[in-house]
């Protein structure tokens, strides 16, 4: 019997099917049709067992996570939540792996993609059973023409000692057919299955009911992907013949409606909406709250650490949350200073590995330069950003970021301190942006040719400050603050270019001193950072006669919000 773990993209069709003997009937009377065997194959009884931590962090990183016992092989999945496309046809990601028993402990204690993605997602927090799904399915198989097994055309199934036999206990060599993990049936003589057709009658079983549903599905095999075209065809004459109905949802989507839970990708901390007529506090609260909400939905995919995006935008979320908190801090409680003392603390964590995804991108794009002498700086790099993911995974585990979690959830959701309120948000609003933008303007007039870097980046950070103070509040002040933002936007993404390449020339040049590399490679980097210095000065060459610079110190789109903020704040 042959067992293999498995990550790969999932091709299936899902059918309702409240009739599943007409549709027995049909498939056993289509021993030849589109070309196509349908042969029966074996029966089969799985239990299923779904698990989430408290917090849904498998469903906030997009997957259903399942248990499911075959007989004595046991097997842990995990699914991606991809939505249907027309016709009941998905696309799914599918990770899959043995295990040598049932239940939690062997999949904790396992080393397998699963095991170590359930790691990764779950840290300090437990799993726990969502619903059990019991299905009896019976399958068969759909083969070119020429490949039908005549000597199997019986039903198939497979013993207690994994042999495989007809129903009428004719046995058949196990040199003749496999198995493998996941239960599909493959001949030793290179026969191809294109596809298994399952017919199942499913039992749910949640803490509150019990319900039953019965599908029709359709799995194209992994190793003939390239059949689809011919599945599909022969799934377009089933569905005509048999006036199936895609389905609506998956077995994990009906398990959760029958057990009475309800997902979310962040929990609801309250209002989030801006309304210029209310205090500037409720107003700071509408707007951690969004960027709360932002920064906990990245954070189980930053832990999977599959897309690096994630990542900046979870870090992303962090700085936003700590600018609203320094913005608005004379209407928020006191430990809001504390909050933002925590939030620094795992941004620099999220910073290091972030950091580390933008130069290891960089230096692919230096391959085709430099290929065999950069493979030494590619390990040292990922060296790092495995100690940089160790330690942010570290930062994310911890008792400070957990009761950083709870006691600022706690706080969000009870909103208004008991203090008097400020005043309404525009009557706030014209004094702590004018402050803003006064820092801005002063460091965009005072760059020249001689001034450093580091004065070009103080100019991108204090712009970027403005940009967040302005973003929540441009549906109060409608095209003067939105073209604000777009300047301070554009000028951000000039300054960011500029810095990373900075960044990326000094570590060149530690990595090339460090001694840990290879002489050419030291001489190699050494070049790089030169270059990246060059690349650097010419930009803030550029930016220097750019119009976003003369904009910022000539102050018309300023004056323009100005006039916005002072209407308001008289109407």
């Amino acid at each position: 019997m042959q067992k293999r773990i498995l990550d790969h993209q999932e091709i299936e069709w899902q059918f309702d099917a409240p009739d599943l003997g007409s549709i027995n009937g049909w498939l056993e009377g289509q021993s030849s049709a589109f070309g196509l065997a349908v042969v029966p194959a074996e029966t089969k009884q799985l239990v299923d067992t779904y698990y989430d931590t408290e917090d849904w962090r498998f469903y906030r990183a997009g997957y259903a996570l399942r248990v499911r016992r075959d007989g004595r092989r046991v097997e842990a999945t995990m699914k991606s939540l991809a939505p249907p496309e027309d016709g009941g046809l998905k696309r799914r990601r599918e990770i899959s792996e043995p295990l040598r028993s049932g239940g939690l402990k062997p999949l904790a204690t396992a080393r397998g993609p699963v095991a170590e993605r359930l790691r990764l997602l779950t840290g300090m927090r437990d799993l726990c059973r969502l619903f059990e799904v019991s299905t009896r399915r019976k399958a068969f198989e759909l083969r070119p023409e020429a490949d039908r097994p005549d000597s199997l055309s019986g039903e198939v199934v497979v013993g207690p000692e994994g042999d495989i036999r007809r129903r009428e206990d004719h046995s058949v060599s196990a040199e003749e057919v496999t198995v493998d993990a996941m239960g599909g049936i493959h001949r030793s003589d290179g026969g191809a299955v294109l596809a298994e057709i399952s017919l199942d009658e499913s039992e749910f079983s949640g803490d509150r009911e019990r319900a039953s549903l019965n599908r029709i599905e359709v799995e194209v095999a992994d190793e003939n992907a390239e059949s689809y075209g011919g599945v599909a065809g022969f799934v377009d004459g089933m569905r005509a013949s048999l006036g199936l109905r895609p389905t609506e949802t998956s077995k994990f989507g009906a398990g959760l409606a029958i057990a009475g839970l309800s997902p979310t990708v962040a929990p609801d901390f309250g209002p989030t909406e801006v309304d210029g007529s209310v205090p500037a506090d409720e107003v700071a609260f509408a707007i951690l709250r969004r960027h709360f909400a932002t920064m906990l939905a990245h954070e189980p995919a930053v832990r999977l650490g599959e897309d690096p995006e994630e990542l900046h935008d979870m870090r992303v979320a962090t700085r936003r949350l700590r600018a609203a908190l320094k913005l608005y801090k004379e209407a928020l409680p006191k430990r809001a200073e504390r909050y933002e003392r925590d939030l620094r603390f795992f941004a620099g964590a999220l910073g290091d590995a972030r950091d580390l995804d933008v130069h290891l991108e960089r230096l692919a794009g230096e391959a085709p330069r430099n290929g065999e002498v950069l493979n030494e700086v590619f390990v040292a790099l990922e060296e790092r950003r495995t100690e940089a993911r160790r330690h942010m995974l570290e930062t994310l585990d911890s008792n400070r970021y957990e009761r950083f979690v709870a006691s600022f959830s706690g706080t969000l959701r009870r909103g208004r301190s008991p203090s008097p309120p400020p005043g309404p948000i525009f009557e706030v609003a014209p004094d702590l942006v004018r402050r803003r933008y006064k820092k801005v303007r002063k460091d965009a007039r005072t760059l020249t040719g001689d001034s450093p870097p580091e004065d070009f980046h103080d100019l991108r950070k204090k712009g970027k400050r403005l940009r967040y103070a302005l973003e929540p509040l441009q549906g109060l002040y409608g095209k003067p603050a939105e073209g604000m933002v777009e300047l301070l936007k554009a000028v951000q993404d000039d300054l960011g270019d500029h810095q990373d390449l900075i960044v990326a020339a000094a570590l060149m040049r530690e990595l090339g001193v460090s001694g840990d590399l290879s002489p050419r490679a030291a001489f190699l980097l050494g070049a790089m950072a030169e270059r990246y210095n060059r690349e650097a000065a010419e930009l803030r060459a550029n930016f220097l006669g750019c119009k976003e610079l003369r904009a910022l110190k000539k102050g018309r789109p300023w004056k323009r919000l100005r006039k916005a903020l002072e209407k308001k704040a008289g109407g």
